[in-house]
């Protein structure tokens, strides 16, 4: 028998559900011309649900690091525990967000609670803790800075984390449409790499507006404070207009004896529903479908964290290239990004979705093979500008590509999505976590004994990266067609 999974059961019944998806989706009693532009709002008003998050998660990947580091003045280890904290605390809620989203309210009242919890801690962790000055005792600071921080990440990463789920949820539950799905993630992306751009602009302004200096030190906090302050502004903006505008209507789901129905209205439903997710936890599929998402976001929040503290790094070389480094060249890896999501919003279904999967890794493998073969203490900043528009390109093609294999495996059971999704971020956020902590573990003390450290990790872990989601993804087509050539029983 073969293995199907998703909506590729069959291309017919694809093809039939895209009449009546649309039938759902759009309110008959509107005017064709006014029906067409309230879908597309709608659509581009649902990117609007992920922008605080996507603001969140650019400051924390990009500066939490270099702010615990450079201003705080903690150990490399213990920043790197902290970030490890966060990664493990937000892949242990996105199970558990999974199931409890799939099986008690609705995708929105989850969405405004985690925007809640966000919004309460965000801003506290990129300023100074209370009586956490040099100045004071060491030994105080030693367990008191720590303790702070953590219970705030703590926090504000199970936040996180239902927002992230329950609005990933939110596309499989209004529509089948294979290519509504594919477009509402690249809107979904598109919005994230606008909202990165925001911050790196916004930052960028900051650290020209204020004192310059050449170097990020403790004195720089009121810095990240007023960057931080600015984008919870904007973020608490965004999903305020979020729920009072985005209408969810969920499709109605299909019963067993043909009619239209919700799952779960009696008990045959709901065995029929708990035994549809034993199918999905026994499939190969869904595993490989993880490590290709576990891969692309490994690379993309490697990327992310050493950037700034390579250009750090970097500035003990050439000090006069100035602190700003660490905005403007996010900034462009953040414009390329965006740049490639807007072509594959309307081109990923054309040329699939592994094929553009396997372009963007290559894309991102060649980035570091340059970073190790040209890019110096001594190399033009010019090569570096070409380098980050390199990273952003091949980012943005594999992270869009793999969330769209998601949402094929996930098909018609959109009563699941949470689940799945859950499942499939699981390992992206503890392999991060764990991969940080490790990197910051073999870092040298002194800087001196290794000054070239971050320019190896962005060479040879996210490098690393990039290859694991090459040999995944070539697994996942062998086993796919290895499935599909055995005869049906």
């Amino acid at each position: 028998m073969n293995v199907t999974y998703g909506a590729t059961k069959s291309n017919v019944s694809v093809k039939n559900d895209i009449q009546d998806n649309n039938d759902e989706e759009i309110d008959r009693s509107i005017p064709y011309k006014r029906r067409r532009w309230w879908r597309i709002n709608q659509n581009h008003l649902y990117g609007l649900g992920h922008m605080y998050n996507d603001l969140c998660a650019a400051m924390w990947f990009s500066y939490m690091m270099l702010f615990f580091q450079a201003v705080l003045e903690m150990r490399a280890v213990v920043a790197g525990a902290m970030l490890l904290l966060g990664q493990v605390v937000d892949a242990l809620a996105t199970p558990i967000v999974g199931i409890l989203a799939d099986k008690y309210s609705t995708k929105k009242a989850w969405h405004l609670t985690g925007c809640l919890l966000v919004t309460c801690t965000f801003p506290l962790l990129f300023i100074r803790c209370w009586n956490c000055w040099p100045n004071k005792n060491s030994e105080y600071l030693m367990w008191w800075m720590p303790l702070y921080y953590a219970i705030l990440i703590t926090i504000f990463q199970i936040g996180w984390a239902v927002v992230q789920i329950s609005h990933l949820a939110i596309i499989p539950s209004i529509t089948d449409n294979l290519h509504i799905r594919s477009e509402l993630t690249s809107i979904r992306y598109m919005a994230s790499v606008i909202s990165s751009l925001a911050v790196y602009f916004i930052t960028w302004i900051v650290l020209r507006a204020t004192n310059y200096s050449t170097f990020i030190r403790p004195t720089d906090d009121y810095k990240f404070r007023d960057v931080s302050l600015i984008i919870s502004g904007i973020g608490i903006l965004s999903y305020i207009i979020f729920h009072a505008v985005f209408k969810l209507n969920p499709h109605k789901q299909p019963k067993s004896n043909g009619h239209a129905g919700e799952i779960g209205e009696n008990e045959p439903l709901n065995f029929l529903a708990k035994s549809k997710i034993m199918h999905f936890l026994q499939m190969p599929l869904l595993y490989q479908t993880s490590c290709l998402y576990v891969f692309s976001r490994l690379y993309w929040a490697l990327s992310l964290v050493y950037v700034p503290l390579f250009l750090e790094e970097r500035l003990s070389v050439n000090p006069t290239e100035g602190s700003e480094l660490v905005a403007s060249v996010p900034l462009v890896l953040y414009i390329s990004s965006l740049i490639f999501s807007f072509l594959l919003k309307s081109n990923i279904n054309k040329i699939g979705h592994q094929v553009a999967y396997f372009i963007g890794s290559f894309l991102s493998l060649f980035s570091c093979m340059w970073i190790a073969l040209a890019i110096s203490p001594e190399a033009n900043v010019a090569q570096i500008y070409l380098v980050a528009a390199l990273i952003g390109a091949g980012s943005a093609i594999t992270l869009v590509s793999s969330l769209c294999v998601t949402a094929d495996l996930i098909g018609p059971h959109s009563h699941q999505g949470a689940l799945i999704y859950s499942i499939v971020t699981f390992a992206d956020k503890l392999v991060t976590g764990i991969a940080v902590m490790a990197i910051e573990n073999y870092k040298c003390d002194d800087a001196i004994s290794c000054p070239q450290y971050y320019r190896g990790v962005l060479t040879y872990a996210c490098g690393g990266s990039a290859v694991l989601g090459i040999l995944s993804l070539s697994i996942t087509i062998i086993s796919t067609n290895h499935s599909k050539s055995k005869p049906q029983t």
